[in-house]
Parts: structure tokens; sequence; C-alpha cells
């Protein structure tokens, strides 16, 4: 794919790896990364990947950023002061949007719901919000936006439907993406204009075809598919159903290891070739739906090797302090891996080989709990190495999806400790700044639990709790100082609550 690099690897700690490097105590450092990983957050990425995106893409049509790569704030906040449009999978994510500041105005132009596969309850909502565009493969999805359009008495041509085709003409995509969708999503040809007419009968508008190559697809002619019948349904809309199918959504699934203009010198006049092969009429806006692209690089991931061993086939076992959740489904989606050895206190980064290679997992006792497998590692990586202890692991491409490769406590494994970039360089140190970032860390991830329950608490349970909202807690999660004052506010309650009851015993 040429030399062009996409944003995967760029970050502060490894593009700024001698600032922070000579700093460190390396014997505190790893005995902070045995107790926990770290998570480090660089949000200005988001808005220069957005930037270079934009001049590939941004011509055509609006790029929607998918919402469920990251929901946190402040990347919602930031993609908002740029324009961007959003690509929701549920309701909630549309709410997180609007505490965000994402307008009335704004939900009803640029925001896509996504998922088509809905709960009609979401559909309500969102209606009620002000979304207006939709994608779909089934008629229970389009049957029910048009029973609850109906109910709120609502102009249903003013909704805009989007359905969704395969990818590929089998269950997956070919060769070079990391998950398939075909099992799941999609439909054929015929599917598609029986959907088109379904549409139609019900008074929504179609406005276009959109379809998802797969995720972290590092070959553009993985579109083409997709494209092809695009084109093909575009003609015949119009010749059998008199409908004139304006929009072409080319979904997500851009890799963040390939430079973007890398997939729009391919795709772009691929659909201006096809379209006129086919006697289409050429889309009038050619949407994209980006998720890690955007922002892979906003977080890195820093843990300590544990362990190595070999297997009987000769697989090197490493396990880290760090891995993925519960599910078990990131597997090979997307990370890199950098590997840096501790040595009289400073940090020095190993050479990854691709003749050793090794399964990358977190230390919860399960197989599933596995972020990489058969990927290029060091050498020094041997169960006979004593250095193979003083090991820690960059994890690249954190940004996306990171919340999954947190460790909530599963097998009392602590989860990463998050903080940005220059808290980092501090706490690292400093014990006065660790011991800020700890509690910081505790507030944030007790404050979005309470966040997420004001939507069962009301004020019949308790006043002065349903009261709250989950924006004002979102507001003081957004704010250090008050963070910090939030997570010892908790931890004291506690601390009394505990003694109160202790005495009575």
């Amino acid at each position: 794919m040429g030399n062009m690099k996409g944003p995967l690897t760029s970050h502060p700690v490894t593009d700024n790896f001698k600032e922070w490097s000579v700093q460190v105590d390396g014997r505190k450092f790893l005995q902070q990364l045995a107790r926990h990983a770290y998570r480090i957050c660089n949000y200005d990425a988001v808005a220069d990947n957005y930037n270079i995106f934009h001049q590939h893409f941004g011509k055509t049509g609006v790029i929607h950023f998918a919402v469920k790569a990251s929901a946190e704030p402040h990347i919602l906040k930031t993609l908002i002061a740029k324009g961007s449009g959003f690509e929701i999978a549920t309701y909630s994510e549309l709410r997180l949007l609007i505490e965000s500041g994402l307008s009335k105005e704004d939900i009803g132009t640029k925001v896509n719901f996504g998922q088509t596969q809905k709960e009609r309850a979401d559909i309500r909502k969102a209606l009620v919000d002000g979304v207006r565009n939709f994608a779909t493969d089934n008629v229970h999805d389009i049957r029910i936006i048009a029973e609850e359009a109906f109910k709120l008495r609502m102009d249903k041509g003013a909704i805009r439907m989007q359905v969704r085709l395969f990818n590929s003409d089998s269950d997956t995509s070919g060769e070079g993406y990391s998950q398939s969708f075909n099992r799941r999503y999609g439909v054929d040809n015929e599917q598609a204009m029986q959907l088109a007419r379904n549409i139609a009968e019900r008074g929504m508008t179609l406005t276009g075809f959109t379809f998802h190559p797969g995720s972290d697809s590092n070959n553009p002619q993985l579109w083409d598919y997709g494209v092809r019948n695009a084109a093909i349904l575009t003609r015949r809309a119009k010749e059998e159903l008199g409908i004139e199918v304006t929009e072409l959504n080319l979904s997500g699934g851009f890799d963040p290891a390939i430079h973007i203009e890398q997939y729009s010198k391919h795709i772009l006049p691929l659909i201006d070739k096809i379209y006129k092969e086919e006697k289409a009429t050429h889309p009038h806006r050619i949407d994209t739906e980006p998720g890690r692209w955007l922002v892979a690089n906003a977080e890195v991931l820093i843990g300590k090797v544990s362990n190595v061993k070999i297997n009987k086939d000769g697989t090197r076992i490493v396990t880290m302090t760090t891995g993925v959740s519960e599910n078990g489904t990131l597997t090979d989606l997307g990370l890199d891996f950098d590997f840096f050895i501790l040595e009289d206190g400073k940090a020095r980064k190993l050479e990854k080989r691709d003749d050793i290679r090794g399964n990358l997992h977190g230390r919860a006792c399960a197989d599933f709990d596995v972020m990489a497998e058969s990927t290029p590692i060091p050498d020094e990586l041997h169960p006979d190495n004593p250095i193979a202890d003083d090991v820690f692991v960059v994890i690249h491409g954190a940004g996306a999806y990171s919340h999954y490769m947190e460790r909530n406590f599963w097998c009392g494994i602590t989860p990463p400790m998050k903080m940005n970039y220059d808290d980092f360089k501090n706490c690292i140190t400093h014990e006065k700044y660790y011991q800020v970032a700890l509690v910081n860390s505790y507030a944030e991830r007790s404050g979005l639990p309470l966040k997420n329950a004001m939507s069962f608490i009301t004020r019949d349970t308790h006043k002065k709790i349903g009261e709250i909202k989950g924006s004002e807690i979102a507001r003081i999660l957004d704010n250090p100082i008050l963070l910090n004052k939030l997570g010892l506010h908790i931890l004291s309650s506690v601390a009394e609550f505990v003694q109160e009851h202790a005495d009575r015993q």
C-alpha cells in the first residue's frame, strides 16, 4: 500500500518517547504497571484525524463518526465543533451526543441511525429527538419506523431510508478485513428491491444504499462489490419503481494503519467508473461512517509483561497486565504493539521480528483474553531470558473500543488508570501526581455508573437523587478539579458508612 501511514501509531507516548523516558524511575514504573495498566489519552489527535479524512472524503458528502467506536465526551464535543455527522447504533448514543451539545437541527441532518435491527422504543425516542435518517435491511424494521412516525403524526416522507446491502457474495468479505458482517446484516439485490417497494408503499423516502466491507479493511478493493451493486440498484429503482436514489453511503471499515488517501484514490474514481458502466445516476452525496480511523490513536494502553511461555507447537504465549474484556471478541481488531525494555531505569525500544511470533494475552484466566495471535514480537520475550520481566508494552489503537480492553475487576484485576499524556509524564515520576491520578481515575469510574443510574432512579425512589440529571454528572466528570473532589467525597462517604455500621456490630 506504499509508504503512506495512517494515524494508528501516532501518539505522544511514542512520538515523544525520549521526553518522558529519560525521567522515568524504572523500578517505580514497573511496580505501577504490576498493579494496573495505564490508559493514556491524547484527544487532540481526533481533530487532526478528522481534518485529514475531510480532505479526501469531506467534499463528496457527510462524514458520520460511528459513536460506537468511542463515546468519550471529549471526542464527541471535538467532532461536533468540527461539524461532523454521527452514526448511532442505539438511542443511548444519541443521548450522549445531545449531552455533548449536538443541536436538534443537526440531529435531523447529521445523524444516521445505522443499526438495522432496532428496538421500537429506540426508534420512537429517536424520532421525537429529531432523527430522520435510518438504515434498514428488513421489513420488520421498516414497519415499526412507519408505525411510530404515524403515531407521532409526522410527515413520513421526511424519513430518509438507506437499504443496507451485502458486502460480498458470500458470508465473509474476502481477504483483508478483521470482521465481516454478512452473517447478520445486509440483503441481496432482489431483497433490496422488495425493501425499496415497501419503503415507498409506506410513504417514506428511499435515499440511498449502504454496505460495510468489514472492520479494518486494509484493501480498498473490498468496496468494489458494494459499489457495483449499489449502482445496479440505483438504476433498477429508477427504471422499475420510478425512485430517484441520490445517495451512496460507504460506511466504515477504514484501517487506521493506512492513510485515507489510499482509499479515496481508489474508491472515488471507482464510483465514477461503475455508475457510468451501469448507466446509473451518479450519487449526489457519497457519505462515510468512519469510527476507528478517527479515534484509534486518541488513546494507548501500557501494560507490563507478566509471563512468557512456549507451547508444545512453539507458539510463544505472552501474558501482560492488560487485556480484553470478558466477551472475548476483540482479537486482532486493528491493534499494534511496541515493546520496550527498562535498563538501568531507562527505556529502550525492542525490535519486533517477523520470524518470531506470539499470542498476546491479558492475565485473566481464559483463552479468549487475547488481543493478538501470531503477531511479531521481540526475541527478548523468551522464558529463559531474565530481562523479559522488565519489558512493557505500548498498545496502539486503544482509542477505538477501548472500554472493551478494560478489566472491570474481572479476576480481581484493577482496570487501567486513565489520564492524559501530560499527567502521565508527571505521575510516573512524582508520587503526589500519581496519587491525584489514582483518585481521578477512581472518581471517573464511579461517576459513570452514577450517571447511568439516573435513568433508573426516580423522584419517588429518592427525591434528592431523582432530581439529578446525567448531564450534570457528565459536566463534573469533564472537570479535573471537580472530578478529584468527587473521588475524595465518594471515598470519604464510603469510609464513614463502613465505620458507622462496623461500630454497630
